[in-house]
């Protein structure tokens, strides 16, 4: 017995459940930048305007989702106390990949083109268990235990799984019982780097966990590195970075202070050693190669006294900034250092350490672009610049710049960042995203392309490893997910197997097949899936929202990136899944409109502009900037005037109505439009909401808007969806992806008059973002909301929402797709991957829903 009979059955007893078990157990064990795709900081903005609190500029984001998690939590628990044992075996949800997306974007794209997963932020290596773990973005702990030939997720059910760092305690230890510390909170300073709740503990070697720890000095931070000293493995050190979604979004709030932390019991308890207050991010921690009682920590340089470049030699307990002596550049309020990692090694007879720092300093480089390393012999007395290594990181320093010291062997450095993926394997341009050193930094030589032709690695490095006792194997982590190499890079073996990392954007499922769906995804392209977790790799660049036309699959549509003045529009193709990367259409914008497609190049656009497909005629083509733009049979039009760039395709709608937002602050977010009852004609009736909760309706085919919403401050929050219930279009809701005040939460909204007037809809959902809606495609009455904790399910239209995540993970769920042909729910998640809830259409005593 499924899902829905055991619903149908539970309606009646006036019940519901999903029977999850409590976290902490872990599951059973068995391209480079091309084209069109946007820069982290635009895509960072993009997000932290959809997790903004619009009155209360310190609101603590992380605090409040890590309440949802114990909310939705304790819910879980109540209703599986209430649902009869009889009834506790229902549907789940099935991940359903990519795992890997196959043939993604790396170098070789169009010769030699590799798996990839997702972000992988940092990567840790025990011999003893000959394990490696990586930290996914948002995608929780994964192991292997046989060289990357398949993962196992460890961390699902955690309270948080934006991972920042991974440290496993120096030392022997019993096979399989190594201790792990585990920093929640990605630090790599995008916005879609989620904050963390604190530091959790293993002692199984990540079987079990325990914790967080330290949530109150943590919690809306990032922690950012962890180390274990050497010595006295109770004594641990931890750094923190900001942590509230991106260096470009809300002001974050002044508490908890970031610092560097120190425990003496094992990570049970932890102290702040630095006195700033507040303004000291933390980037790495290391204990000194050759003195066991020097720490050296590195920053993210915000003012004249804090980040950079710190030194204690006291075992940690004070610390000193070191920055501006010794050769080392001074803070200048950020501007020379910005983001910095300290790496460092010593030969076996070395008396003094030999140190590595990178920063994002420009001056003197030769764009200039950021990216220097720094190097001392004597153990950080005085430094000199690593000339070879200019611009190492090019302008992504507060995105990725990870140095890598091979252990006993400080002349072999390793760096990785955005530079130069061009060229032919052994003769890359240097700087490149993937460096090697054999002269301690004397000269550089790029290690992106295997030499053996078999393999290239993804762009944007945050994470290289070198295994304990064999410094020729060394493993890779970036936005394309982990790579092992066996001779120091010379060639690379792909290790994105089974992993699901992938942060999607948007996605869509097929009209009839329940084996087939379309999605964008951070980084890494549009993806199609085929009934196999391996989802073929489709276009390049960002992927963002992604459509299937449901009147002819054939037909897909999905963006790019977008920006002012640079790239509005899309990519599309009339053939399907046979169509693959270099092979789809453009529609854009242009200054020339005898050339551009009629949208303004100079209208203002989210990072991730909003396409939607006429519910009624499903190829006539809804974009959004900061107007409302239709294309009428897109895709034949399109198609038929690609000579002339696809002219003129788009006009604006309702300029002169109410909806035109040229002279406000936001942009369209959210389009939904009610099927015509004239078959083939265009939606008379059409929903737009905007970046800054506006929600706007036009009942005359959008040539004028009128606003439906108004606007108080506790719904100021991004509109992200607008769905009309297909069976009642009286009933129509919205979505906001923000946090609130006080209860009610506003995160969904109601209007049971066609848009007309709209009333809270959130008993039962928690002060957290919701990013998506639909109506159940079997169940009149019921409605699901993918929020950044999960998956909610209402039963009575709204009314009241219950928790129904059995089976996936405590991740963000971005977009959500239903149909009512194939019983088929789809819900993609901004850092593992997609899931599929498979509805049964037949149920108790004969009843079918419809």
């Amino acid at each position: 017995m499924r899902f829905y009979g055991l619903v149908a059955a539970s309606l009646a007893l006036g019940v519901f459940s999903i029977g999850i078990s409590m976290p902490v157990q872990a599951e059973d064990e068995d391209g480079p930048r091309q084209g069109h795709e946007g820069t982290p900081e635009a895509r960072e903005a993009y997000f932290a305007s959809r997790r903004t609190n619009p009155y209360d500029t310190n609101f603590n984001a992380a605090a409040a989702r890590l309440n949802a998690y114990k909310q939705m939590a304790a819910a879980q628990g109540r209703l599986t106390e209430s649902m009869p044992a009889s009834l506790l075996h229902l549907e789940t949800w099935k991940s359903v990949g990519p795992a890997p997306i196959i043939g993604g974007q790396t170098p070789g794209d169009f010769t030699t083109p590799s798996p990839v997963s997702g972000r992988v932020s940092t990567l840790a290596i025990d011999p003893i268990d000959n394990a490696v773990y990586l930290g996914g973005a948002q995608g929780g702990v994964w192991r292997t235990l046989n060289n990357g030939t398949s993962w196992v997720p460890l961390t699902s059910n955690l309270a948080s799984l934006a991972v920042g760092a991974i440290a496993i305690a120096p030392g022997a230890h019993p096979l399989n019982q190594a201790t792990i510390y585990l920093g929640t909170g990605e630090g790599n300073y995008s916005a879609d780097s989620y904050a963390g709740v604190g530091i959790y503990k293993s002692t199984d070697s990540g079987r079990t966990w325990a914790g967080p720890y330290g949530s109150a000095l943590f919690t809306n931070r990032s922690v950012n590195g962890i180390a274990v000293d050497r010595t006295n493995t109770d004594r641990v050190l931890a750094v923190s970075g900001s942590g509230t979604f991106g260096v470009s979004g809300i002001t974050n709030p002044t508490l908890p202070a970031r610092g560097i932390f120190l425990s003496v019991d094992g990570g049970l308890t932890w102290t702040k050693q630095t006195t700033q207050a507040g303004n000291d991010p933390g980037s790495q921690i290391i204990q000194d190669p050759v003195t066991a009682t020097t720490w050296w920590a590195s920053g993210l340089a915000i003012s004249g006294t804090t980040g950079g470049l710190q030194k204690s030699i006291d075992n940690g307990v004070t610390w000193a900034q070191v920055a501006g002596t010794g050769g080392l550049p001074p803070l200048d309020a950020g501007a020379t250092w910005g983001r910095s990692w300290i790496a460092g090694g010593a030969a076996a007879a070395d008396v003094n350490s030999t140190l590595y720092v990178g920063n994002a300093q420009t001056a003197g480089n030769p764009t200039p672009s950021g990216g220097k390393v720094f190097k001392s012999v004597d153990s950080g007395v005085t430094w000199t610049e690593v000339v070879a290594a200019k611009e190492y990181c090019k302008g992504q320093c507060f995105y990725d710049l990870p140095i890598a010291v091979e252990p006993g062997n400080p002349s072999v450095v390793y760096t990785g960042g955005a530079g130069n993926s061009g060229g032919t394997a052994g003769a890359e341009t240097v700087p490149s995203l993937f460096m090697r050193s054999d002269n301690g930094g004397t000269s550089f030589a790029s290690h992106v392309r295997s030499l053996n032709g078999a393999t290239a690695l993804h762009a944007d490095m945050h994470a290289i490893a070198v295994w304990p006792g064999q410094p020729n194997r060394i493993w890779v982590g970036n936005d394309g997910g982990v790579w092992r190499s066996d001779d120091k890079g010379a060639n690379w073996v792909n290790a994105n197997t089974n992993q699901t990392l992938t942060q999607f954007s948007g996605c869509d499922l097929h009209p009839s097949n329940p084996n087939g769906a379309y999605g964008g995804t951070q980084d890494n392209g549009t993806e199609g899936f085929v009934g196999s977790v391996g989802w073929p790799h489709l276009d390049f660049g960002d992927g963002g929202y992604a459509l299937i036309d449901q009147g002819n699959p054939n037909n897909l549509v999905h963006t790019y990136y977008n920006q002012q003045n640079n790239l509005l529009g899309v990519g599309f193709t009339t053939a399907g899944f046979t169509t693959t990367q270099g092979g789809y259409f453009g529609s854009f914008a242009d200054p020339d409109p005898q050339v551009g497609n009629g949208i303004g190049i100079g209208d203002r656009v989210l990072f991730y502009a909003p396409i939607h497909l006429d519910r009624g005629h499903s190829d006539t083509l809804y974009y959004g900037s900061n107007k409302l733009y239709r294309a009428p049979a897109f895709f034949s039009q399109a198609v038929d005037n690609q000579g002339n760039g696809a002219a003129g395709i788009f006009t604006a709608l309702g300029t002169g109505g109410g909806q035109d937002l040229t002279g406000g602050n936001g942009a369209l977010s959210a389009i939904e439009t009610v099927a015509n009852v004239l078959p083939g004609q265009d939606a008379q009736t059409i929903f737009t909401g905007s970046s800054n909760g506006h929600v706007f309706r036009s009942i005359d085919n959008g040539a004028t808007f009128t606003e439906v919403d108004a606007l108080p401050a506790v719904i100021a929050q991004f509109v992200s969806d607008i769905t009309v219930n297909p069976r009642n279009t009286n009933i129509v809701f919205q979505a906001r992806a923000g946090f609130s005040a006080a209860a009610p939460y506003h995160n969904v909204r109601r209007s049971l008059d066609g848009g007309s007037t709209w009333a809270d809809s959130s008993i039962g959902l928690p002060n957290v973002p919701v990013n998506a809606l639909v109506f159940d495609p079997v169940f009149p009455n019921q409605i699901w909301a993918g929020t950044d904790v999960g998956m909610y399910l209402s039963q009575d239209n709204g009314d009241t929402w219950i928790p129904y995540n059995e089976g996936m993970p405590n991740v963000q769920v971005v977009d959500l797709k239903a149909n009512r042909n194939t019983h088929t729910i789809l819900a993609c998640t901004h850092g593992r991957g997609a899931f599929t809830l498979d509805l049964d259409a037949i149920f108790f005593d004969g009843f079918e829903g419809n």
